[in-house]
């Protein structure tokens, strides 16, 4: 017998027959026969070893799952043994050896900084659910520590400089890192191509219309300097935005939509009351008119409106967003806090597959969660060109090199906690620049799973990268503690969409009646995770 790779995960059954096998820590992708997957799921299920006790799923915690391989072809069992999918050596040593991989990639990933600029800490929409309005209720009291009264709220075109400044200190510290030398060695990585070359556009509401001004300058300034730009934004003023909107400007934008119009309109209210679900639509449609924009819709689902599926798939379908090349959609689980600030889903994710998968096997651009679409985009070019698979040591930008740049003067690490002192990690100004506290960058910016010892031992260590962050502080009060947010739930599920798809655009025959059938058209070798 041959133990079963700690760190192998096992997709949900693929339309037509399969399974799609990834291992979390050679990066390998294969498809197998039903006739091997039920091998390893009678592996999976005589699993002796003691689960986590937070964690009891066997597909997460499995490290000692010996594989009857009598039955299965020696060709075969070369080839699962070569991806690392079976093994001869113990969990121990695989452990180790994902530790060491998972210092790499956040290594790599500390000198690729991503940059977020918020404009405005205010907002023109008032949405029920929204973590920054405890923040937000406080902007007309002088007290607050942001203001209107302090200046602080709204950043001015004169402070645009300033940013960019503070940009190219980071570019410029980050290129003197030893790391460059050994990766330009391998022929790896070129820093001025893959550097920080991504701004996103943040708030509050970034995309006011009362921003204008300084939204254009930061854009042109951006552009001039060879940035490309995103933007998180609610889409009520777009089309105040249309000139400095698509390819080479501000070519991706992410809007939130809770449903259809009748529940939509009920949580994500308008200052001035008008339909907010009536100027997304609107807005939406003038953004794809014009092109050169990928619009992708995050749809928040909750118990209230989940079982509006329906409604709300109608409403895309009819405005010719379904299957659209530049619309990507996807549900996300809110998050609640309950009294003691502990975060938590607003809903189980089982319901919410229960309804996205059926429209996910329909239509290329309709996704489960966000984890799917970041399996699509991640494995999607594996299953097409037999590529590497791309691996991570840590979840977000957030623990790597994430600098987000607001209108207090204040620099934050991650998108979660903006305006608060728990993810603050320097401020910048005119004068003096990019001024970083080392105690809190070291906090946030050396967080990875090689860090959390559940993580460690948990097989979507190197697909997960540990979950969030300020979630897990929030829950455990440290970052190096896992926040898995039903990953194990999510995944398997985006796994096997993904190789759905793929399999639609022909890039994976589907497999046949033998054992193992695993599938070399899609086989990948590891990759840094770039």
């Amino acid at each position: 017998m041959l133990r079963l790779s700690s760190y192998s995960i096992l997709s949900e059954r693929l339309p037509g027959g399969g399974y799609a096998l990834l291992n979390g820590c050679t990066g390998a992708v294969d498809t197998i026969s039903d006739a091997l997957a039920a091998i390893l799921q009678e592996a999976l299920s005589r699993n002796d070893c003691n689960p986590h006790p937070q964690h009891p799923s066997a597909q997460r915690y499995k490290h000692d799952v010996w594989v009857q391989t009598e039955r299965i072809p020696e060709a075969v069992l070369d080839h699962l043994l070569d991806q690392g999918h079976l093994t001869r050596v113990g969990h121990e040593v695989e452990r180790a050896h994902v530790a060491r991989v998972a210092e790499l990639l956040h290594e790599v990933a500390e000198i690729t900084p991503h940059f977020l600029i918020v404009p405005n800490l205010d907002c023109n929409y008032r949405c029920t659910y929204c973590f920054e309005r405890p923040m937000q209720i406080k902007l007309k009291s002088p007290a607050a520590e942001i203001s209107y009264a302090r200046g602080n709220v709204v950043m001015r075109p004169e402070h645009v400089d300033a940013v960019f400044r503070a940009i190219e200190q980071v570019r410029a510290a980050t290129k003197t890192r030893a790391i460059w030398k050994d990766l330009a060695a391998v022929g790896r990585l070129d820093p001025d191509g893959v550097m920080g070359t991504l701004i996103t556009l943040y708030g509050g509401e970034p995309l006011d219309k009362m921003n204008k001004e300084t939204v254009f300058r930061i854009v042109e300034e951006g552009v001039a300097r060879g940035f490309d730009f995103a933007a998180i934004t609610n889409g009520h003023d777009l089309e105040h935005f249309l000139p400095v909107l698509g390819e080479g400007r501000v070519s991706q934008i992410q809007i939130s939509i809770d449903g259809p119009r009748r529940l939509h309109d009920k949580s994500r209210i308008a200052r001035n009351r008008e339909s907010s679900f009536d100027k997304i639509v609107q807005n939406v449609n003038l953004v794809l008119a014009q092109g050169g924009v990928e619009v992708q819709l995050r749809c928040h689902i909750d118990p209230k409106n989940n079982d509006a599926f329906g409604e709300l798939m109608a409403e895309f379908g009819a405005q010719g967003w379904l299957d659209h090349p530049s619309v990507v959609i996807y549900a996300t689980n809110y998050h609640v806090k309950d009294k003691d600030g502990h975060v938590t889903q607003g809903i189980d994710y089982e319901d919410v597959l229960r309804l996205w998968n059926a429209a996910t096997a329909r239509h290329a651009n309709v996704h489960v969660s966000g984890v799917a679409v970041h399996a699509d985009r991640a494995l999607g070019p594996v299953l097409k060109s037999g590529g590497p698979a791309r691996l991570k040591g840590t979840y977000c930008g957030a623990n790597a090199g994430l600098y987000i740049f607001a209108a207090d003067g204040h620099v934050y690490s991650c998108w979660e906690s903006v305006g608060k002192e728990c993810s603050r990690i320097g401020h910048f100004t005119t004068e003096a620049g990019l001024v970083l506290d080392e105690r809190m960058t070291e906090k946030w910016f050396k967080r990875s799973v090689a860090k959390i010892p559940e993580c460690l031992d948990c097989c979507y260590a190197l697909v997960c990268g540990g979950g969030c962050a300020q979630y897990a502080e929030y829950n455990h009060g440290t970052l190096d503690k896992p926040y898995c947010d039903q990953f194990e739930v999510v995944f398997p599920s985006a796994l096997a969409n993904t190789v759905a798809e793929s399999r639609r655009e022909g890039a994976d025959p589907a497999p046949g009646g033998g054992v193992g059938d695993a599938s070399p058209s899609i086989v990948a070798q590891p990759v840094l995770a770039t």
